[in-house]
């Protein structure tokens, strides 16, 4: 691997976890992500050729045939497939194409399975330029939504111009002045990952500053997506926690005592606890930051069963957030009832409930423009990273906190990606092809080791 390759890698692994929604910088009709898309792919292409590996699985990705390639072919053909089906079924081709580019993503795949190994560009590379991003977005939000909230509250519209225009639109501001960041994702999967090793006492002083901005920058963010998912992934670790402890004692009370005579987990076992517990809490101060408490219509009834006094107004959440999706599945369930449509789906570019650039829930978008073939086909590669780690995991491979941690973090993004759309497009798709990447290196890893 030489000099550029480094470069090259560090800039794309970068601009993923800072870039947002990928447009930061533009040029012309190309933005960085995609130019650096192609470019990382031109070049294993071109170290394939150079070194005459055209045949050498170990240099030419292409040609590896593993159950985690022929998923991503598969899935690829498929893409190509629902294209079709949208241009057929008279689908815009602007929002066509928007949506084939957008998953095709999963093309970098096959670099990614070169380069991202012990030899060349380490998977603890990767997260620490993770760990780094995930500070720097969380102190760039928390600052806007400071200056948001105190210098310019009272002349909100001029900073809120000058902000989008230097992000190119790439920016969501909450009615309290905060501020979403599409890289917010990238916080989340950090504040994770900082955590776990934090309870486990394998940490360094940047996960603690993790930790405390990452925190209160998703907090700030006012997406209750981030919270549930963060529970998701608290849930995850201490279940994964738990197996690795007991799974090499016998019998159930032994199991028990095992657990209970474990002083650090117990301790990590209380501080998840009261994590998950302020979760709710959280929940429900978000909601009512974010959205109007609009009065609710008494029927005559409820007014003559009012006691004596004057009545109090009754009030409720104007949650459109959550009104919009229960829009997208009443939608959904006519257009998927055709069992054409259910099957192979109607195609990029479909129109639900007046809206054809993506549904805000990855599956049901999935679902209703890929059918349930190219659903089963993303299922199959979800399942395909469990599924490594298990298989390594069997065969005498211990799971690290590192693992641990990617492993709830995935399982995070697969909530979260019904609340907030994100394992369908770039960002979510990169932390995704790492994993399958690092998940069938774990799995092969083990059966060389046992191979005569």
């Amino acid at each position: 691997m030489n000099r550029f390759e480094k470069i090259l890698l560090t800039i794309f692994f970068v601009e993923l976890f800072v870039g947002g929604g990928g447009r930061l910088i533009d040029f012309g009709v190309l933005s960085i992500r995609q130019i650096l898309f192609v470019l990382l792919i031109l070049t294993l292409v071109f170290r394939i050729v150079k070194e005459k590996a055209f045949l050498d699985k170990r240099v030419n990705t292409f040609i590896r045939f593993n159950p985690v390639t022929i998923g991503i072919y598969a899935l690829l053909v498929w893409f190509v497939v629902s294209a079709v089906i949208g241009y057929v079924n008279g689908h815009p081709i602007s929002i066509i194409v928007m949506d084939f580019f957008r998953v095709s993503f999963f093309a970098v795949y096959f670099p990614l399975a070169y380069y991202i190994s012990k030899d060349r560009f380490t998977l603890r590379r990767i997260i620490t330029l993770m760990k780094y991003s995930a500070l720097v977005v969380a102190i760039f939000t928390i600052t806007v939504s400071l200056l948001g909230k105190t210098v310019f509250a009272a002349n909100f519209t001029p900073f809120y111009d000058f902000m989008n225009w230097m992000m190119n639109d790439d920016l969501y501001f909450r009615p309290s002045h905060s501020v979403f960041y599409k890289s917010h994702f990238f916080v989340l999967i950090g504040l994770i990952l900082s955590i776990n090793d934090l309870l486990n006492k394998n940490h360094r002083r940047l996960d603690i500053v993790i930790v405390f901005f990452a925190s209160v920058s998703i907090l700030w963010s006012e997406t209750r997506g981030f919270l549930l998912a963060f529970m998701v992934g608290v849930l995850m670790i201490i279940i994964l926690d738990v197996k690795v402890i007991i799974d090499p004692i016998k019998g159930l009370s032994r199991k028990l005592k095992k657990l209970v005579h474990s002083q650090q987990f117990i301790k990590k076992f209380a501080i998840s606890m009261l994590v998950l517990i302020a979760v709710p809490f959280l929940y429900k101060f978000m909601t009512l930051e974010r959205f109007e408490v609009a009065p609710v219509e008494e029927t005559k009834v409820e007014q003559q069963n009012e006691t004596v006094g004057r009545p109090k107004p009754k009030t409720e959440v104007n949650d459109v957030s959550v009104n919009a999706r229960m829009e997208f599945i009443s939608a959904s369930k006519e257009i998927l009832i055709r069992p054409t449509n259910l099957i192979f789906g109607t195609g990029y570019g479909a129109e639900i409930a007046g809206r054809n650039t993506g549904l805000e829930m990855s599956f049901l978008d999935i679902l209703l423009e890929q059918g349930l073939i190219g659903f089963a086909i993303w299922c199959f590669l979800f399942l395909i990273v469990y599924i490594n780690f298990y298989s390594a995991y069997k065969r005498g491979q211990k799971l690290t906190t590192l693992d641990i941690s990617l492993l709830a973090a995935f399982m995070a993004t697969l909530l979260l990606t019904n609340i907030n759309p994100f394992i369908n497009n770039p960002i979510g798709i990169s932390f995704f092809l790492i994993l399958l990447v690092v998940s069938q290196t774990k799995k092969e890893l083990r059966v060389n080791e046992e191979s005569p």
